[in-house]
């Protein structure tokens, strides 16, 4: 669920509940919404070393993915609702630079759990429920969730409004400056609008979130016509002292356009850091800022001093899809220059089960991870990953 593209009044129609009683089967079901998903990924790299995107670190890694939701009415304006996750993997890499225990796992969690109110132009959610911010991960596999309330409120048929407390959040994974522990020091509030004016799309964010960040802003501008699109995205976050950094506030933005119609599309973007404080993401794996690459986004994220251009360019033949990406990253913070290349494909088997296959490669000239040496093919990393997803 992407609440960055979505209107909110739109993404927050997605819940789940499930429950136990002695009414007859037919009555139980009787308006039960079920949705979910089913996923397999193979993935493997030539350089266990080098950070890739969340859940594919290891050579030679399989991950079987499932999603399970359930809305069940009680009455014309509540739900209740539940989301189960299963995640199960493993990792056939035994190098030394393993992290350890990374060889694999499973889980099996109930990582939805709420009532869902709804009536006139409000909308109230509370319970354990997903956390839909830009700043944030919104896959239904292994998303950012936290203990809360969103409530939202349609003003007219453009404009929508939010507000959002959570306890106990998992939106810090992988994080910089994430606390050895989630309590209620952690709590993240936001406020969010989210409409149009005329042609052009708008949203904008605050949000707090204690011990971590005083003050994160966010706005975005987009628009599309006659199949031209561009997007403008500008983000400031301000690190609470707490965390006592020598620079605790620092600007992200992002720009990007191009061309898109059903057989073609091209992109063409640049994004940067601030050069002295580059923390913008709450969580390195969201998917609400503009970004580039299978590898280098994950390379450069809450970097400072980074400046990134890319293109990327694909087709649409019948059900095959097929896209090729080029990046370029300075990092002046470590005197270092990125880039990769990636190529995609993918075949939609059916109208809810699709396969992906995509090879990267991505080269980290003057690399200073230790035991890498300047100017050899250590500096490098190859990734292969294939995906059959069924959604439901």
């Amino acid at each position: 669920m992407k609440l960055a593209k979505l209107s909110l009044a739109a993404a927050i129609a997605v819940g789940a509940f499930s429950s136990i009683s002695a009414t007859p089967l037919e009555e139980a079901v009787k308006g039960v919404e079920v949705s979910g998903q089913a996923r397999y990924r193979y993935h493997s790299q030539s350089d266990f070393a080098t950070p890739v995107s969340s859940g594919n670190r290891g050579v030679d890694a399989n991950r079987f993915s499932g999603y399970l939701q359930l809305i069940v009415p009680v009455t014309d304006s509540l739900k209740f609702g539940t989301a189960l996750v299963t995640d199960i993997w493993n990792r056939g890499d035994t190098d030394a630079s393993s992290p350890a225990g990374d060889t694999g796992g499973r889980s099996f969690n109930f990582d939805k759990f709420f009532f869902q109110y709804g009536a006139g132009g409000l909308t109230v959610k509370a319970g354990k429920i997903e956390i839909p911010t830009p700043w944030t991960q919104t896959s239904v596999i292994s998303g950012s969730y936290g203990n809360g309330v969103l409530a939202l409120y349609s003003i007219n048929p453009d404009w929508t409004v939010a507000g959002a407390a959570y306890l106990q959040t998992n939106a810090l994974n992988g994080h910089p400056y994430a606390p050895t522990s989630f309590d209620s020091d952690n709590n993240l509030y936001a406020l969010a609008a989210i409409g149009k004016v005329g042609p052009v799309g708008l949203q904008f964010w605050a949000a707090n979130l204690e011990t971590v960040a005083d003050a994160v802003l966010f706005g975005e501008a987009k628009f599309a016509l006659n199949g031209f699109n561009a997007r403008g995205q500008l983000n400031y976050l301000k690190l609470a002292d707490q965390v006592g950094a020598a620079e605790d506030a620092g600007i992200f933005y992002g720009l990007e356009g191009g061309y898109k119609n059903q057989q073609f599309a091209v992109t063409a973007g640049y994004t940067a850091s601030d050069k002295d404080q580059g923390i913008y993401a709450l969580d390195a794996d969201n998917s609400g800022f503009i970004r580039f690459g299978k590898q280098l986004y994950y390379r450069t994220s809450n970097v400072n001093d980074v400046g990134t251009a890319f293109i990327k360019g694909g087709a649409t033949i019948d059900k095959f899809g097929f896209e090729l990406g080029y990046g370029l990253a300075d990092v002046g913070s470590r005197d270092q220059d990125y880039s990769e290349a990636y190529g995609t494909i993918t075949y939609k088997y059916a109208k809810n089960f699709g396969l992906e296959l995509y090879y990267s490669h991505i080269d980290l000239d003057n690399d200073t991870r230790p035991g890498k040496t300047t100017g050899t093919d250590e500096n490098t990393n190859d990734e292969i990953r294939f995906q059959a997803q069924y959604n439901f």
